[in-house]
């Protein structure tokens, strides 16, 4: 009621017109200063490592995060992350005999000899002998067989667990580093392979697989919004104008994440005692999701009305602060609600949300102020007409007269 009563619904606002004159007459200033610090916060995004933290993302208070602590202390924490290790030997061949057991033992010492694994258990190391033996094996009891080789006696499982002071990430490149390895050199047995599941592994192919499929979800969503504006607006330069917007907001709030979180940067003030080192990796592709599509949709709003009022043959810098005047208020306030929603997810102890929330929200707070407020508007205004070619006819015939005048003027 206040707001209706002060402006008026949807009334323009005279602030925000007279701000959009200033900068439409002032382009280049207004890119320097607004424009310089966001660019160089999106080029920290170069610096951004992806992986799950080191240790301490779980809330404090959770029993699973308890219990882990407890088993660090009792210098056993390296169950959780241990690795299952599948041998899967050549046909004909069984892991209770002759070269079989061999390449499992071998398998075995060659595991244990990385320094991130601290123990090393299989049929071989329980049996303590890496050549086969039917007496030992028989007073091995029938149940831990089982567990260790299959019934058809072609696979035997190694498990591998880390040293307890491993961090995540160090784990998971463990997990990349074993599936490395030459198999059948170490075995000596051609056609032997190995498959490694177990939590870390997990987590390994997670990784790949987000990051995998990123530049495709970036592909698609640049590539379909630069058609509908295409479309929407019949001109080339609004379209690449705004993807390039829109990639500055996300660049700008992943890159504040970058400063905060993975360096450690006043992350007190967020009830963080250190940096995380790295970033979670679903990160970076929910922030541009949800970040590119609510600046699209400022975009829009703003440039819409900027074209209609180029359409009523407003000139170009009259256009701009027509546009503004009607929807800065909108824009500014709409942003306002969705920091605060975002702001609201910094408060929990889970870690994931509290990053994602400040990302949304530094985002949101960015894009609604400096980026279409002051560097849109100013772009508009230096690229001038040539924002609408080629332009829909209204827009082209109400460009002509102004310049048909100015030449028969001149």
């Amino acid at each position: 009621r206040l707001f209706r009563r002060r402006v008026g619904a949807g009334a323009p606002s005279e602030r925000w017109r007279a701000w959009g004159r200033w900068v439409a007459a002032h382009p280049i200033p207004v890119l320097i200063v607004a424009g310089a610090p966001v660019v160089l916060l999106a080029l920290q995004v170069r610096r951004i490592e992806t992986g799950l933290p080191r240790s301490g993302w779980l809330p404090p208070a959770m029993e699973s995060a308890r219990a882990l602590a407890d088993l660090g202390t009792m210098q056993r924490a390296g169950v959780v992350q241990s690795l299952r290790v599948v041998v899967e030997l050549p046909a004909g061949t069984s892991a209770l005999e002759g070269d079989g057991w061999r390449a499992v033992a071998r398998l075995g010492r060659a595991f244990g000899a990385d320094a991130r694994i601290d123990r090393v258990q299989s049929l071989p190391t329980i049996a303590r002998s890496d050549e086969p033996n039917l007496m030992l094996t028989a007073l091995v009891p029938a149940d831990v067989r089982r567990t260790f080789v299959s019934g058809d006696q072609r696979a035997a499982v190694i498990e591998l667990v880390p040293l307890s002071d491993a961090d995540f990430p160090s784990v998971t490149q463990l997990v990349r580093d074993l599936r490395a390895l030459d198999v059948p050199a170490i075995t000596g047995l051609p056609g032997t392979t190995i498959s490694i599941g177990g939590m870390p592994a997990f987590n390994a192919d997670y990784e790949d697989a987000i990051t995998g499929s990123m530049p495709l979800v970036v592909g698609l969503v640049l590539g379909g919004t630069l058609l509908a504006l295409l479309a929407g607006f019949r001109s080339v330069l609004i379209p690449i104008k705004a993807l390039a917007l829109n990639l500055l907001s996300v660049g700008a709030a992943l890159g504040a994440v970058v400063l905060v979180f993975q360096d450690g940067v006043g992350v007190q003030l967020v009830g963080l005692n250190a940096g995380m080192g790295s970033l979670f990796p679903a990160l970076p592709a929910l922030v541009f999701c949800i970040v590119f599509g609510l600046s699209m949709d400022y975009e829009v709003f703003l440039v819409a009305r900027v074209a209609e009022a180029r359409r009523a043959g407003a000139g170009e810098s009259e256009a701009i602060a027509e546009g503004l005047a009607r929807t800065g208020t909108m824009i500014t306030s709409a942003g306002a609600i969705m920091i605060v929603v975002f702001a609201a997810f910094m408060l929990g102890d889970f870690l994931m949300i509290k990053v994602l929330g400040f990302a949304l929200a530094t985002a949101v707070l960015l894009d609604v102020t400096v980026v279409r407020m002051a560097i849109g508007p100013a772009l508009l205004a230096l690229a001038g007409r040539w924002n609408w070619w080629p332009g829909d006819a209204a827009t082209s015939a109400a460009a002509v007269p102004r310049a048909g005048h100015r030449a028969s003027r001149g």
